[in-house]
């Protein structure tokens, strides 16, 4: 399965310009014959936590959504791509997957970033985790913060994923200043997820600085890479430059699935991780 992976510059609340520029990657990647090209978190609407995203925000039946959806029809590629979604009456940073036959599905963050202080002071909590088919191929989304929890992964692997998308919209700091520095800190904690749930996951996160519709400039120290079940680079970016770019990488799926069946996670024990986790615990551990 040949798969793309794009870090690219998404400025917040100009939803078209963000469209445009998703349309000419996808193209690219279909060019390149990737069956299914990641975007970032929130790459469609912009990665923004300030109020006026409650106004730019997308339904899964608005026109920008839509001309993706189209996109992949005529493509005939998988393209998954991030949306400030308004649903149910609440806003949700969520990750849409189109296809060949139309849209597929969404998910829906569980873990915000900060909390209440962070992404929870305009977006919900999502409240499951959800695993696609494309083309016979279990396919699970984690949403950046989703990642610094094990059980995040951990429960995708067990519902069927065989890879993780996991975008990100991570600014320049602690966790990278450039691509380079960007992968490899990831790597550092999400390889140790690959190893545990038998998994490939393709990881990117926006690039460049940008200026959002309230004026405000975010800079994004941008990235892209694949892990390998073994924890190790499939393929990541290679420049430290912050400018846009594409990595396109090939997975071995029926390797992946050989290497499952024999590995630590085909002797896991859910039902007992079910009681587990079920029960609330006291300071005597009782």
């Amino acid at each position: 399965m040949r798969v793309a992976v794009v870090s690219n510059r998404n400025r917040p609340g100009f939803t078209a310009d963000n469209l445009a520029d998703h349309l000419r990657w996808a193209r690219r990647a279909a060019r390149e014959e990737a069956r299914l090209v990641l975007f970032p978190e929130l790459s469609l609407s912009g990665y923004s936590t300030a109020p006026f995203m409650k106004r730019t925000a997308l339904t899964l039946r608005s026109r920008p959504v839509a001309a993706l959806v189209g996109a992949a029809r005529e493509l005939d590629i998988y393209v998954a791509f991030g949306l400030a979604l308004r649903e149910r009456g609440r806003l949700y940073i969520s990750h849409a997957l189109a296809g060949p036959a139309g849209l597929v599905g969404h998910y829906e963050k569980v873990h915000l970033a900060g909390g209440k202080r962070g992404e929870g002071r305009i977006y919900s909590p999502g409240r499951e985790f959800r695993v696609f088919d494309c083309d016979g191929v279990g396919v699970g989304v984690n949403i950046c913060f989703d990642g610094r929890h094990p059980a995040s992964s951990l429960s995708l692997a067990h519902m069927g994923a065989e890879v993780i998308l996991h975008p990100h919209g991570n600014l320049i700091g602690g966790l990278g200043v450039d691509p380079v520095d960007w992968t490899g800190n990831k790597r550092a904690y999400l390889g140790p997820r690959a190893v545990d749930t038998c998994t490939c996951t393709l990881i990117c996160n926006s690039v460049g600085d940008v200026t959002g519709k309230d004026g405000r400039r975010v800079r994004f120290s941008g990235g892209a890479c694949v892990l390998s079940p073994g924890g190790d680079f499939v393929a990541r970016s290679l420049s430290r430059s912050r400018r846009p770019h594409m990595i396109v990488a090939d997975l071995d799926i029926a390797g992946l699935r050989e290497m499952r069946a024999r590995s630590s996670f085909a002797a896991r024990r859910p039902e007992v991780y079910v009681r587990a986790l079920s029960k609330r615990r006291g300071r005597g551990g009782k």
